[in-house]
């Protein structure tokens, strides 16, 4: 059963197709139509959808932009989790809606479950559900990646791999551990003689917000302690002590009050008195005063600690609050460094460890995929055979590498001798689109695929054949279809015989106005009209 399928294709304002929508069942959907009906583009709608470049002549003469939405279908919950770790969750039941819109200016949209998204995610989405194979890129049959995971699922290695994998995460982590510490090492006198340089600096002022606070009190105290001591000091000259002061200047006029004098009275004596006396009083009030700092702190102390203050801000780039919690930092990666020989010992034993263990489960790996290759490389090659490709002999080169991968020891090629003594070549170099269409029909039918790949879009399978190699070719197809979803554009009855739905694409001239428009339109043929369609796709 297919556990996930394209539902619907629906087109607007898409080149030819007006307003369109395309029903497809959950396993084989045969796309057939003339040349030039518009076969070709429900393929490009469904690689806009799949996450390819938009063009915007895709877009219909006189519209402002074209829109393709697919709808996917899916049975198993065990995807639900991919769409939420992609950030897309899926919003209606078991159903994942993509999106395009393509603006006549160039521009594009393209939005998963009703949210705007990258195109790389829905890249992303391709690759992991969806095989396209013909005359387009995205071929995963070529890559060795793809193959490798092929052949392991036919050596049923999932259990074993995923030791390799647990194992492999762990050894990498291990090995960036090594790099750090190694690094650190390499510099550790250096870098221990820069800490403590920079801890001293910090012990000396022993920062903190409370302590600038109390500099910062002081300083201002400090500065109006000199300002009162300087108006003291002038204040004592002015009274007692300058050249001419007020005491000396009472003196002096003492002796002419004490005069007898008819000017001067006794109320006037005595108020000068008072005036003596008062005078006297204050200077020794003065004389008593001392201004100096109790602690002996002085202000070209206080202001070189505040400056210390501002330096070290200024050159860790932090605030104050932050400067106590940089010395505890510069602590903690001393104590580290006296610790990193001892760590590295311990990660390079751990480092031997793994890897011997990873070197035992990567050689069981290569060994069982040596294996494996002999047998499916047969089996692919009889199929081969079975399919008419006579001279096509498959082979599957596994080599063993110096290093150890994310998959083991392995490097994994698939190849081809097409023709008897021209030699053998990897796939992606020899194979046409519909020899790719047929070697991957032949893994379908050999290989118990465990993978998340379910729908398989065929373009070219049927370039250049026909008779008994297009019937065993529909049959091929028909078998892979009980497991997954197929959509093949094809031109021969032989396979469109086996289809479940027969899509048919045709193009029609509408009046609109006093223009004629091409229109392509979409049906379903069944019963009488689809024996009608097959035959005449057989010419009949």
């Amino acid at each position: 059963m297919t556990s996930l399928f394209l539902e619907s294709l629906s087109l607007r304002s898409f080149a030819t197709f007006e307003n369109q929508v395309i029903d497809f069942n959950s396993n084989f959907n045969g796309i057939v139509g003339e040349t030039g009906s518009g076969k070709s583009l429900i393929l490009d709608a469904f690689q806009l959808v799949l996450g390819a470049r938009a063009d915007k002549k895709l877009v219909r003469k006189g519209a402002a932009f074209a829109t393709v939405e697919g709808k996917f279908k899916l049975k198993d919950e065990k995807f639900l989790s991919f769409f939420d770790e992609l950030g897309f969750p899926i919003e209606e039941e078991y159903t994942v809606v993509i999106k395009r819109i393509i603006y006549a200016t160039g521009k594009s949209k393209s939005f998963l479950n009703h949210l705007s998204c990258p195109l790389s995610v829905l890249s992303k989405f391709s690759k992991n559900f969806v095989d396209l194979v013909g005359q387009f890129e995205n071929q995963k049959l070529t890559t060795p990646e793809y193959q490798m995971s092929l052949l392991d699922q036919f050596c049923e290695n999932h259990l074993l791999l995923a030791d390799y994998d647990v194992t492999y995460t762990s050894y990498k982590k291990n090995l960036t551990k090594i790099e750090q510490l190694t690094e650190a090492l390499k510099d550790k006198g250096q870098r221990e003689d820069y800490l403590r340089f920079q801890m001293r600096e910090l012990e000396l002022l022993d920062p903190s917000t409370e302590g600038e606070a109390k500099l910062l009190a002081l300083k201002s105290q400090v500065l109006n302690k000199e300002e009162s001591s300087k108006d003291l000091e002038q204040l004592k000259d002015l009274l007692s002590e300058g050249e001419t002061n007020l005491l000396s200047l009472i003196s002096a006029a003492s002796k002419i009050i004490e005069k007898p004098a008819h000017f001067i009275t006794d109320s006037s004596k005595e108020n000068f008195l008072q005036l003596k006396s008062i005078a006297e009083d204050l200077s020794y009030d003065l004389s008593k005063i001392s201004l100096e700092d109790d602690n002996g702190i002085s202000i070209d102390n206080i202001l070189e600690d505040l400056d210390r203050y501002q330096k070290l801000k200024r050159k860790f780039s932090v605030e104050t609050d932050e400067l106590q919690s940089l010395y505890n930092q510069f602590q903690e990666e001393i104590k580290a460094l006296e610790d990193a020989e001892k760590k590295l010992e311990e990660a390079l034993a751990e480092k031997d460890t793994v890897e011997n263990r990873l070197y035992g489960l990567a050689t069981k790996l290569h060994r069982k995929r040596e294996k494996a290759s002999h047998e499916l490389s047969k089996l692919i090659s009889i199929a081969l055979k079975e399919l008419n490709m006579e001279g096509a002999t498959f082979k599957i080169d596994v080599t063993k590498l110096n290093s150890l991968g994310t998959s083991g020891l392995s490097l994994v090629n698939f190849e081809a001798e097409t023709n008897k003594g021209e030699g053998f070549f990897k796939i992606k170099d020899i194979a046409s689109g519909g020899e790719l269409s047929r070697i991957l029909l032949c893994l379908r039918q050999i290989v118990a695929s465990e993978d998340t790949i379910n729908i398989f879009f065929f373009d070219e399978i049927d370039t250049g054949i026909g008779g008994e190699t297009a019937v065993k070719i529909a049959k091929a197809l028909k078998k892979v279809s009980l497991g997954s979803q197929v959509l093949a554009i094809t031109h021969l009855a032989q396979i469109a015989k086996e289809v479940d739905d027969i899509i048919f694409v045709e193009k029609k001239s509408l009046q609109v106005n006093d223009f004629i428009r091409t229109i392509s339109c979409v049906s379903t043929k069944i019963g009488k009209e689809r024996e009608e369609v097959i035959n005449l796709l057989a010419g009949v």
